[in-house]
């Protein structure tokens, strides 16, 4: 059997609209038809040209990603382009592709609130709320409380919970720590809020040298559990969800090449 994309986009929509979205983002269908018939989804935090590859060998017909292939407007698509060799072999191999990004850090049920739900936050808001209703509590990041621990021990917890081998911190290891903000992906210029509103600790990837000397002065530590670190998680949720949509009626593939393109040594 098969699913319309057009019925698999829906449901992404509605865990994910678009209206949450930066207005500098890209999301929703990248490449393809929304008529087009689907039997096998691939998903992946990147569609890296090994990830491409990978769809390509298993005759894949959707690749869900969370970051979009396409950013920027794009005046040529060759095969001298890193975007313009993706969006070809997708167009060749008959392959579309649908993002959900930022939408996704947002939404309610999105990446932000599945990170606070893994550090087993208590009483936890919105950091930086979207422009919706009071209601939709939607919006990047989640700040609340957490029973009593030392950073070094959170730091342990973080690992263990995003399921990660290696983070970076900035702070005094025995701080003690009762209030956590998280926020997926690079959100450092949510970190002001966080500090403002009294967090003790701000948990993030992407963390530039400048920012962490600023806030080891200013008290609030940090915790760098990287881009991927993050985000990684949001994949097998998506496949969760893909599997109680439809069932039997699509097979949904965890791409094996998608993985953190920093290596430790």
């Amino acid at each position: 059997m098969s699913i319309k994309l057009s019925s698999i986009i829906d449901k992404l929509n509605q865990i994910a609209p678009k209206e949450l979205a930066e207005a500098w983002d890209n999301v929703g269908l990248l490449v393809g038809d929304k008529e087009a018939n689907i039997n096998k989804v691939l998903v992946a935090l990147d569609a890296t040209d090994l990830v491409i590859e990978e769809a390509i060998s298993k005759d894949v017909d959707l690749i869900i990603t969370h970051h979009p292939v396409i950013f920027k407007g794009i005046k040529q698509i060759n095969t001298q382009s890193v975007v313009g060799n993706k969006v070809i072999k997708l167009i060749t191999n008959n392959i579309s592709l649908f993002s959900a990004h930022t939408n996704l850090d947002s939404a309610k049920e999105g990446i932000s609130t599945i990170l606070a739900d893994r550090l087993q936050l208590k009483d936890y808001n919105v950091l930086a709320p979207s422009n919706c209703t009071s209601e939709c509590n939607c919006g990047i990041g989640r700040i609340g409380y957490i029973d009593k621990i030392l950073l070094n021990d959170l730091c342990k917890f973080v690992k263990s919970s995003f399921g990660l081998n290696n983070i970076r911190v900035v702070g005094d290891l025995n701080k003690i720590i009762t209030k956590v903000a998280v926020s997926p992906g690079s959100s450092m210029e949510y970190a002001d809020i966080a500090y403002k509103q009294g967090a003790d600790v701000f948990i993030t990837g992407d963390i530039k040298y400048h920012d962490a000397q600023d806030y080891k002065e200013k008290g609030m530590a940090l915790i760098d559990a990287g881009h991927f670190g993050t985000e990684h998680i949001i994949v097998q949720e998506l496949i969760e969800k893909l599997q109680k949509w439809f069932g039997n009626n699509i097979e949904i593939i965890n791409a094996k090449s998608d993985v953190d393109p920093f290596i430790i040594v």
